[in-house]
């Protein structure tokens, strides 16, 4: 089971999308070989962008299940941010009002499925959207008492830190997300964004178990069967 709702304080907020965006650290694009298809390298002013049902996030209470329509599930900490509405065509300098909560999650990635779909031009659904990809964090609210352009972070499995990373390195800041999800969507209230991984990916396996730890997010867990 998934959760159907999200806690920011004592509010109930229930999920709408999850928007997630690739290729949004440099050494992550690197370690995966793929640096000639970074944005900046093509001159491109918009970051990658991909999305996930709803139905994919696992709450704190539950534990990680490895599917079984692939062999190598790598794991892929991001910061992500929970919108309290938007509306489209948001400026840079305002999308900080449309943010309601902050919190470390989960991009799970069936990476040997999305090999074979890159070599064939497919979609990534298979590898990137399946039940139980998106594990979620405790979100913080955010009333703008932290900075979001230096937001440290890891992920740490069976107690060996596998990545680090802090958002001061993004590609495309939070703020210029936001501002370019909402020239193609209209931007609603309970919308996700998972904002990209930093380098240090790996695989996870069952009996494993997954720390992410944030100073300034918090510290989150999920057991792996």
């Amino acid at each position: 089971m998934t959760t159907n709702s999200i806690t920011v304080d004592e509010r109930i907020i229930k999920p709408c999308r999850i928007f997630c965006i690739g290729k949004n650290y440099v050494e992550h694009i690197r370690e995966l070989g793929d640096f000639d298809s970074t944005p900046q390298s093509k001159n491109e002013k918009q970051p990658v962008v991909f999305m996930k049902p709803t139905t994919s996030i696992v709450s704190l209470e539950e534990s990680i299940h490895v599917p079984s329509h692939g062999d190598i599930l790598h794991h892929e900490v991001e910061v992500v941010i929970l919108l309290n509405g938007g509306g489209r065509n948001i400026l840079v300098d305002d999308s900080f009002s449309y943010i309601d909560g902050v919190t470390l999650g989960l991009d799970l990635t069936l990476r040997d499925v999305q090999i074979g779909l890159k070599k064939k031009g497919h979609p990534w659904e298979l590898s990137k959207s399946f039940d139980q990809s998106s594990p979620l964090g405790t979100m913080r609210s955010y009333d703008g008492s932290f900075d979001l352009f230096n937001i440290s972070f890891a992920c740490f499995v069976n107690e060996e830190k596998r990545q680090e990373g802090n958002t001061k390195d993004m590609l495309f800041s939070i703020p210029k997300i936001i501002s370019y999800l909402s020239t193609v969507w209209k931007l609603m209230a309970g919308d996700l964004i998972y904002t990209g991984t930093p380098s240090g990916i790996g695989a996870i396996k069952s009996q494993d178990k997954i720390v992410l730890n944030s100073p300034i997010l918090g510290r989150f867990e999920w057991d792996v069967f």
